[in-house]
């Protein structure tokens, strides 16, 4: 059996290794555009940052692991045609074009921030860290530049304007929620962190659109215009308008409005013995039924899931949560399933907001959000901020909404106590808890 795979992205380097382990008789090969792979996106913010001793550093461990395999990896190759009836591919490298038969082919292209531009020269006033090469771009770019945008005040625009903040720059930031991080936190958890972008002196734009972005007059700025007004940079960074990169197969394969590829519960295109996985897909979610949720965790989950289904279709992929992590101005953030506003969408909820130390051995306060459906306390999402890096209780709060618990449920299960290593009381169950004796007393004062 031969298995191509293209795209070196964390689903791919994924995808390539389980079914090496599955698949020791089959020839696996491993396809990429790119020069250098496996580097995690934030390797252009943590260069800035000065947080790295040596490049590899912002490599991940799944490059090392796929080259201690047999599997083919062709770097700087780019697919440029499928032919699903013959199952034929046909790549470029260089000058030359290579035919390549499969047997099964697994697409793992990845994301990127699209804001379609075709002037060349405004395109060299874009900043970009998506692929390593990009990377190594934009900071020459920075080494001159005085002044910089930044298109969206999610995820990645605000971990970018954290790293751009260390540098002798002018920032601005524009956002057309009305609250930055708006997919992941409610408002009402952001003053911290608002507080901090405020300090730095960036010039916050919110519940402001953009509408085009043009090379200023004299060519030697970007332009943005809004409908309160117009701005100019050196360079403008797009952090916003993800778009799973399709363009090569959207002709071939049945996709959604937003360009994802359609795919069964097993991963399997519309065409036979063609997978797709990672950020080219939507993934269920409570809810949303389908939603777009490109993640590397979700990549990397897809990614080892494929491998399962090639020959047999085994394992389906089962509904997911978001989960979002980021470090930002010395702040852990952690957001798991739906905010308060999003819930709100969709049912009526409570919350319990609660502040306090990790354990009663530290001073530094976690501020938790927990969000409930009011009609039988179900568990629906939380978010946790903090200096501290007590995160790692959010995953049994992931585990809990994907089981469908309550409130109830979660006070009566048992966790972890180690005096000085872990809280008395996990600050989740905690919250549960103080939700559950809000509901008492509304009982017995109705």
């Amino acid at each position: 059996m031969k298995i191509i795979i293209v795209g070196a992205s964390f689903a791919g380097m994924s995808a390539a290794l389980e079914c090496d382990q599955m698949y020791p008789k089959a020839q696996i090969v491993l396809v990429d555009k790119e020069k250098e792979v496996g580097f995690f996106p934030n390797v252009l913010n943590w260069q800035l940052k000065g947080e790295l001793r040596h490049i590899e550093e912002a490599r991940s461990d799944l490059w090392r692991q796929v080259q201690q395999t047999t599997i083919d990896v062709r770097l700087e190759t780019k697919l440029v045609q499928v032919d699903p009836d013959n199952q034929l591919l046909t790549f470029e490298k260089g000058e030359d074009v290579i035919k390549e038969a499969y047997d099964v082919l697994i697409l793992a292209m990845g994301a990127k921030q699209v804001w379609k531009v075709e002037d060349e020269k405004l395109q060299s006033r874009l900043l970009s860290s998506k692929y390593f090469s990009d990377a190594q771009e934009s900071q020459k770019k920075l080494e001159e530049a005085q002044s910089v945008m930044i298109i969206g005040g999610g995820q990645i625009g605000l971990e970018s304007a954290e790293a751009l903040s260390r540098m002798p720059l002018s920032l601005r930031i524009f956002e057309a929620e009305t609250s930055h991080l708006a997919k992941y936190v409610d408002a009402d958890m952001m003053a911290g962190i608002e507080t901090e972008l405020k300090k730095r002196k960036i010039d916050l734009h919110t519940a402001e659109v953009v509408e085009n972005i043009s090379l200023s007059s004299r060519g030697d700025k970007v332009k943005v215009d809004t409908l309160k007004g117009s701005y100019e940079a050196d360079y403008l960074l797009v952090a916003t308008n993800f778009q799973p990169n399709t363009d090569m197969v959207r002709e071939i394969l049945d996709c959604n409005p937003d360009q994802t590829i359609i795919v069964d519960d097993y991963l399997e295109t519309s065409q036979p013995h063609i997978f797709a996985i990672g950020d080219l897909i939507q993934l269920p979610f409570a809810f949303f039924g389908r939603a777009y949720l490109p993640l590397i965790n979700h990549a990397m989950l897809t990614g080892r899931l494929v491998a399962h289904n090639l020959v047999r279709k085994q394992r389906p992929l089962q509904e997911v949560q978001r989960i979002v992590s980021s470090h930002l101005f010395g702040y852990n953030i952690t957001s798991v399933g739906l905010t308060e506003r999003q819930a709100q969408l969709w049912t009526d909820v409570d919350t319990v907001v609660l502040q306090a130390p990790f354990s009663q051995w530290e001073i530094e306060e976690l501020t938790f959000k927990l969000i409930v459906q009011r009609s039988d306390g179900r568990l629906l999402g939380g978010q946790l901020i903090s200096t501290s890096r007590h995160i790692h209780q959010m995953n049994t709060l992931a585990l809990a909404i994907s089981n469908g618990m309550t409130a109830q449920d979660m006070v009566e299960q048992s966790w972890l106590c180690l005096p000085r290593y872990t809280s008395l009381v996990p600050i989740v169950t905690e919250a549960c808890q103080l939700y559950l004796h809000r509901q008492e007393e509304n009982t017995h004062e109705n």
